[in-house]
């Protein structure tokens, strides 16, 4: 065991991937990312930006559909009809929040309770780059018959991948992911009774990975200094 223990620190001095080391990482990043969201404004900002922008696009598209031709639809069931795919389809109970800060906090509660009790998970770098050649030729009938009780051994875990991937957002813009949670939920609805089960699948970009965006260089610029005029320097 002793041996076998050496080996593996010798091989994370050589810079070599080994699971121990990784678990070791990925705990570590779990403890530290836990008090990012509550207090760091360019995730929050970043959160209710999203949330925004899909309701907007939401409303507007259920503005010029046959939803809106209807003569005995309740006031405001186009926005009613947003928010169930958007906090509702998120594992949130109606009734929902009507400004995007308000659907941020909850989503921030969620993501801390998501790292304080998700299994933490590693995946190899070589299964990780089998696992991205077969994801890249999925297509949506081939998870059709995907099944969350049988398929899903986990039901709360975060994934910390072997590096940083470079990903396409729904913008265009790239972001790379880090890390990915995972949550069973129950999707909600306008109607009470229409509940369903879900997944709810939380990306975590790293923070020194290969795509920064320059509001989150400026937020981080702005906290390092803040954080070195409490330490007592000065010029």
């Amino acid at each position: 065991m002793a041996s076998r223990a050496n080996r593996e620190r010798s091989r994370d001095k050589a810079g070599q991937w080994t699971a121990a080391g990784a678990a070791r990482d990925a705990h570590r990043m779990r403890e530290q990312a836990q008090p990012c969201p509550v207090g760091n404004p360019w995730v929050q900002t970043t959160l209710a930006s999203n949330m925004n922008n899909a309701l907007t696009a939401l409303r507007s598209a259920l503005l010029h559909s046959d939803l809106a031709d209807s003569t005995d639809r309740p006031e405001g069931l186009e926005w009613d009809a947003a928010l169930s795919m958007t906090p509702g389809k998120q594992g949130y109970r109606p009734p929902w929040p009507r400004a995007p800060r308000e659907a941020t906090a909850m989503q921030i509660r969620q993501i801390g309770k998501l790292l304080r009790q998700a299994k933490v998970l590693i995946i190899s770098p070589a299964a990780h780059a089998a696992v991205m050649a077969a994801a890249a030729t999925l297509e949506p009938a081939d998870i059709s018959t995907l099944d969350r009780d049988r398929d899903i051994v986990v039901p709360t875990g975060l994934l910390v991948l072997p590096e940083s991937t470079v990903v396409v957002i729904r913008t265009g813009s790239l972001s790379d992911t880090k890390a990915l949670g995972r949550q069973f939920m129950t999707q909600h609805q306008i109607l009470p009774t229409a509940q369903y089960p879900g997944v709810r699948v939380t990306a975590f970009m790293d923070r020194d990975g290969p795509v920064q965006p320059s509001g989150w260089r400026q937020m981080f610029a702005f906290w390092r200094l803040r954080q070195w005029r409490r330490s007592g320097c000065t010029r």
